[in-house]
């Protein structure tokens, strides 16, 4: 719990520089329509997921029985909201990065459409996760209306971690290595370590980190303590440096590589020009010695 709520503390902070910088950028459409909506809608999934997980904790630390035995309804409705926000916002934050990966690399289609077809795939087995948890949690006494039993719940929630992390990790290479790709372009007196914090926070790298950490643990046989909290984070963390990164007109992407390129021709254009002013005197003065 403490981690949880530190790491959510930093969060917090990180989101309202998020949206004190990003409304710079509001005369890019999709800063204004896209990326700043759904940064607030990552914010509150995560809000509302930390809070309800609070609450259960608090009521199972207190009196755990009672919470069990009387009021199964806040059992259910607990974890109808921990499961439902926590897949709203792997959704919306593998758009963002869906996205992203198709901005850096100058919106190219054959880039997209296969991270789409996989993404595709990793939703579909999610949800079939989601649903049965919450299945379990709604209609208990049903075993008949059951999707998945709990040991293939289990089963199938490893397979998504790994999945989703490879998913999740891919975007992240993707974005890691164009990113470098266009710094070493655009800023070639740049230092290696303001290269190396910019494709940190505008990978992504957040959350694969912590599916892996957390596919690990579970294939291990241990078990995450609140998984879906700590995962909604994760999820809402990675945007949210990007947020920032594009608020404060530092982030990188393929409008950025095209004016470095621009400034490059217009820059050997008034070299050249100035180099031949330099030479029409001593030309001038030639011509009139013969």
């Amino acid at each position: 719990m403490q981690v949880e709520c530190t790491t959510y503390g930093a969060y917090a902070v990180l989101f309202g520089l998020a949206i004190w910088v990003l409304p710079r950028k509001f005369d890019v459409a999709a800063v204004k329509m896209f990326f700043f909506p759904s940064i607030i809608a990552l914010f509150f999934f995560a809000s509302l997921n930390i809070a309800f997980d609070l609450i259960a904790e608090m009521h199972y630390l207190l009196a755990p029985s009672l919470l069990v035995n009387e009021k199964p309804w806040m059992v259910a409705a607990t974890a109808f909201i921990i499961e439902v926000t926590f897949f709203l916002s792997d959704i919306l934050g593998d758009t963002i990065l869906i996205y992203r990966v198709y901005a850096v690399w100058g919106f190219r289609k054959k880039i997209l459409f296969p991270i789409l077809l996989i993404m595709f795939g990793v939703k579909v087995f999610e949800l079939i996760v989601v649903a049965s948890v919450v299945r379990e949690y709604t209609v208990p006494s049903k075993p008949s209306t059951k999707i998945l039993t709990w040991n293939m719940i289990r089963k199938f929630t490893e397979i998504f971690g790994f999945v989703n992390a490879f998913a999740n990790l891919l975007m992240t290479l993707l974005i890691a290595g164009r990113v470098w790709w266009i710094s070493k372009t655009c800023a070639t007196r740049c230092r290696w370590h303001y290269r190396t914090i910019a494709i940190i926070t505008e990978s992504g790298i957040i959350y694969p980190l912590y599916l892996t950490i957390s596919g690990s643990i579970m294939a291990a046989a241990l078990e995450v303590p609140s998984p879906a909290s700590k995962g909604v984070i994760a999820m809402g963390l990675g945007p949210t440096l990007i947020a920032v990164r594009v608020g404060l007109g530092s982030a990188y992407d393929h409008q950025s590589l095209f004016a470095a390129r621009s400034s490059d021709i217009s820059l050997s254009t008034d070299i050249e020009s100035r180099h031949h002013q330099s030479l029409n005197p001593a030309e001038t003065m030639f011509s009139r010695a013969q």
